[in-house]
Order: C-alpha cells, then structure tokens, then sequence
C-alpha cells in the first residue's frame, strides 16, 4: 500500500474510515486498515470527498474581464466584445491565462476538467495549439477533456466545417456548438452530429439558453441523439429555459432526456447573471431545475463556465463555491439535498462527461480531496480553503488557512 488516509470521515457513511491506495488506485476501505504503507495522512475526522469535476469551462477566454469591462453587461455585448478581444488572442497568450486558471482549478481540488475550445474565422485553430500541450504538462494535476466549440455559429461561416475537423484531428475529445446564435439552428445540431460520428467523439452543446421566447431547441437534440445512437454521450450547459417551464412539461422532457442518456450541466455563475435582464420585478433566477432533473432520473451536474469575462465577470475556479450558490438559489436545506450539490460537482458531473467508475469506491482512480470539516452541509455552507488534494494516488497540494490575531481576543463569556 503506497498511501493510507486514516481516520476520514466520507460523504453518506457513518463512523470513521481508513482508506488504502495503491498506485493510482483505491484498494481498501474499511474501518481499519492494518496494513502497512509508504504514507500515512491522518484525516483527523475531517471529511474526504471524491476530486472535484469542471464539466464545462473556457480556459481560452477566461481572465480577460481587465481588457474589456462590461458597459451594459449584456449577453449581445458579451459576444460582440469578447468576438473582437478574440482578434489579439495567440497562443501564448491563451497558454498563459489557461494554466493560471488551471492552476487555481487544482489548488482547489479540481481533479477532472472539460473546457470547451473555440475553433472560428477570428481565432482560428489558436485554442486547440494552446491547450493541446496544456492537456499533457498538467496531467499530473487534473485530466482535461478539449471540447471543440463553435461558439459563433457554423453555418455562418464558409469553411469553418473543416477548421472544426482539423481541430479533432488534432486531438479534440469532443465536439459542440451554441446553436442558438447560428441562422440555422438545425441545420448546425445535424453537423455537429455528423463530425461526432465521423470521430466517434462525445458531443457538447450549449442549449437553450437566456429567456427570449425562441422555441426549445432540445427536441432537436433528443430527436438526433436518438437517431444516430448516441445516447449516453450528449450533454447539455445552461438549458435556463428548463426553468420556466411547468412542471408537466419539465417532467416530460426529463424522461425524454433519460431515456436518450443526455446529460445537463446547470452553470449558474453566468446564468444568474445573464437570465431575466428585462424583468422589472420578480426577477427571474433562470438556473436549470438539476434537483429536480435528478429526481426524474436525468444525469446532471454543475459547472464554472466562465471566470472573470464578459459573461461571467467574477469568480475563481473553485468548484465548491458553485454548490454552495446553487443551493441557495434551488432552496436545498437539507442533508439529502446538500448531499447531492456534492455529487453535482463530483460524482455525477463525471458521468456527465463520460467520466466511469468515478467516486470513492474500491477499483476507482485515487483522485481526492481532503476537507477541513467534518459534513457534507458543512462542506457546502463554507466551501472551507482547507484542502488536501491528492490526484492519482499522490498528494499534490494542501491548502492551509494561517489567521494572526493582533489584539486581544474577547471571550464570549466577557460579552
């Protein structure tokens, strides 16, 4: 046994456990391991959860909000602006902001990482150059999955078809479009369909978002996925439009997800943001139902998307501060329901984008995060700075939080 983590407290069990890793490999969980090891970490109660898992993000535009700050803070803006920033981007420059984001993304306990890659007229095949090596220099911290995006639509544009395919060539997992900008939204689902089944790779849509009253595109995506067999290999970011349906509705298009194996990724940084800009009172949240998806059987998850651009003007990289806002947004309270903010942002936000066999479970890939506390509520009411991280067996960060006092401390007694 190359490490043995004692005295951990873990997500839905009771009692304290020791957990035994081999290589890269979870081996042993019990309630005492005897065994020796080469490494022994003392939980010391506190709780250890499985690494954290960003399904969705764009290391290529983040970390630019200082070139560009917003003026009216709209999406039509955002897209306009960010197109133009796109101009001066290089593959330096992309390189540079990617790995400080992925950086922070590790410090915190990111373990898994899809970021979509954008491939159009403007910036060409600059992201894909940029993140491929990215990919391979921070393996040792995190597995990145490289989405291939076409963010400003592909019907639009002569050519950009082939652009799309040199990009998978070139090493792309997966492949997706935001089809709501492109004058043809069909026609655009059907060729992203088409180069998936050229590569055999996963696909990715951003969908159905903001809340103008343009028809669901989701149909379209169930009606394909089903008929090119690709079920269990679609999912979905935003879909805020889920949020203002009725329940019949929702509760129907849910089993049609199930049973098409489409996955949903709520990103509710930028879609709180973005959502119910017109409304002058009752202002609308527009954060994907996940909760209630998850009920119905629905692979979900939640997700960054953004940090510090014009379509989410804030944020860090850290995945447990998404799961602290989602449950204040969704009004989850409970333990069961904190429990699966959690899972949100681990478990099912990996078989979201077809991560198997993920969690802590003897078989699994060693890929942890010790806590500084001692619940799952606990974990998702903080988002706690104190983290052990520890990726393929090997412990590779820890966070540690110093506090000097400088004059005296009251007792409460004395108050």
């Amino acid at each position: 046994m190359d490490l043995k983590i004692t005295n951990a407290t873990l997500p839905e069990q009771t009692g304290i456990w020791d957990i035994g890793i081999t290589g890269d490999r979870i081996t042993a969980i019990a309630p005492t391991l005897s065994d020796p090891s080469t490494q022994t970490l003392d939980a010391q109660g506190n709780l250890l959860i499985p690494g954290l898992v960003d399904g969705h993000i764009h290391l290529d535009k983040a970390l630019i909000l200082d070139r560009y700050p917003a003026l009216d803070g709209t999406f039509d803006e955002a897209l306009r602006e960010t197109l133009r920033l796109k101009q001066a981007f290089t593959v330096e420059d992309i390189q540079n902001r990617a790995s400080r984001l992925i950086e922070r993304a590790i410090a915190f306990g990111t373990t898994a990482m899809r970021t979509h890659v954008e491939v159009d007229p403007t910036i060409g095949l600059n992201a894909i150059q940029a993140l491929l090596p990215l990919r391979e220099s921070y393996a040792w911290g995190i597995t990145l999955q490289l989405a291939i995006f076409a963010q400003e639509g592909i019907t639009n544009h002569d050519g950009l078809v082939n652009q799309l395919r040199q990009a998978l060539a070139m090493g792309g997992d997966a492949i997706g479009s935001a089809p709501y900008v492109d004058p043809d939204p069909k026609k655009n689902i059907e060729i992203v369909f088409d180069l998936a089944q050229e590569f055999n790779c996963n696909v990715d849509f951003h969908l159905d978002f903001l809340d103008n009253d343009d028809p669901l595109l989701l149909p379209l995506v169930i009606e394909e996925t089903i008929k090119r067999g690709w079920q269990g290999r679609v999912c979905l970011g935003h879909m805020t439009k889920l949020a203002a349906l009725t329940p019949l509705k929702l509760e129907s298009l849910a089993l049609a997800m199930r049973d098409a194996g489409i996955s949903i990724l709520a990103l509710p940084t930028t879609d709180l943001y973005m959502m119910a800009r017109k409304d002058t009172h009752n202002v609308r949240r527009g954060i994907a139902p996940v909760h209630r998806l998850a009920e119905l059987g629905v692979s979900v998850g939640l997700a960054t998307n953004n940090v510090l651009n014009l379509f989410t003007p804030f944020g860090d990289g850290d995945v447990l501060k998404l799961c602290t806002l989602l449950a204040q947004v969704l009004h989850l309270g409970t333990v069961s329901s904190h429990q699966l903010c959690l899972e949100l942002a681990t478990n099912r936000a990996a078989e979201a984008i077809a991560i198997p066999n993920y969690g802590i479970a003897v078989g699994n890939l060693a890929d942890l995060v010790l806590l500084n506390v001692r619940s799952v509520s606990e974990a998702i009411g903080s988002a706690p700075m104190g983290r052990t991280v520890i990726k393929n067996g090997i412990v590779i960060v820890q966070s540690k939080v110093e506090q000097q006092w400088f004059a005296p401390k009251v007792l409460a007694t004395s108050l």
